[in-house]
């Protein structure tokens, strides 16, 4: 009976402990076998960026000139944090692969091999520009093509609205807009309460640690004090007797300088107590 008491008494010594985080430490023996618990929390933390680039077109200066409409000279970059998370595992980063073709793309506005100035080819493209707008007009009306209908003629329309916008893209230049995603992981040490991930700097996105022109990305931890009155603490008196790692309940902040990007709370071992408690007597 003082056996099936014991036993009863343990497991729920073993399970109030489990539910307050409360683990075994150091070395002891499990099972006849000797084990060695040293528990470690980390927190993982996942920044996505958004980056819109403009890139003006080689022919943009000719554009006002050749199509009445000016275009933008100057390159653009502009960043945008759009999340920030602080969570148990890092997500996964999803991988876009990009696919280079070494195929030479002759412009759709050369017709032959004869070298050209800039301001030529800028006004071959022009020319191009007004010609397909007029081809697109004629298979509209009905003008020209009329044994062209249905699929055909979404086909064309298609082919000569692609063949337009490479030409425009030549004025106007390109957009191009990313969205990655960083992640880090951060296993604090007991000294330590804040780190620094990485900088961020406007136009630019995420940069290193050590480029100063950005600002800190930082996670800091504001431990609780530990309380371990619920807890069978051992005495002298207590012949079985085990280490214990208490964890300490942390509030995180992720910080962009001083403005707040995540908030969260975890329970962190590192800036918790290491603990001697009681452990009911296996006779």
């Amino acid at each position: 009976m003082k056996h099936i008491f014991a036993f009863i008494l343990s497991l729920v010594c073993v399970t109030s402990l489990s539910a307050q985080g409360v683990v075994r430490s150091g070395l002891y023996t499990k099972n006849g076998e000797v084990v060695y618990s040293d528990p470690q929390s980390s927190v993982a933390v996942s920044v996505v960026v958004k980056t819109v680039h403009f890139e003006p077109g080689e022919f943009a200066r000719y554009a006002q000139k050749m199509l009445g409409v000016r275009a933008s000279l100057a390159e653009k970059r502009q960043t945008e944090i759009l999340s920030a998370t602080i969570c148990d595992k890092a997500p996964q980063s999803v991988v876009t692969e990009v696919k280079e073709c070494e195929e030479v793309v002759l412009p759709v506005y050369k017709s032959d091999n004869r070298a050209q100035s800039i301001e030529q080819q800028a006004a071959a493209a022009a020319e191009m520009i007004f010609s397909l707008r007029r081809s697109r007009k004629e298979l509209i009306t009905g003008d020209a093509g009329e044994n062209v209908f249905g699929a055909g003629l979404q086909a064309a329309l298609a082919k000569i609205d692609a063949m337009e916008r490479q030409c425009l893209d030549m004025f106007y230049g390109t957009t191009t807009t990313t969205v990655d995603t960083f992640n880090y992981t951060i296993t604090p040490t007991a000294a330590e309460k804040n780190y620094i991930l990485a900088r961020y700097r406007e136009g630019v996105g995420i940069v290193p640690v050590a480029d100063l022109s950005g600002d800190p990305i930082m996670l800091c931890f504001a431990p609780e004090a530990v309380d371990t009155t619920a807890l069978p603490v051992a005495t002298e008196k207590d012949k079985n007797k085990g280490q214990f790692a208490v964890p300490a309940l942390c509030k995180i902040q992720l910080l962009l300088g001083t403005q707040t990007l995540a908030t969260a709370e975890r329970e962190i071992y590192q800036y918790g107590q290491s603990v001697t408690l009681a452990l009911p007597s296996s006779k």
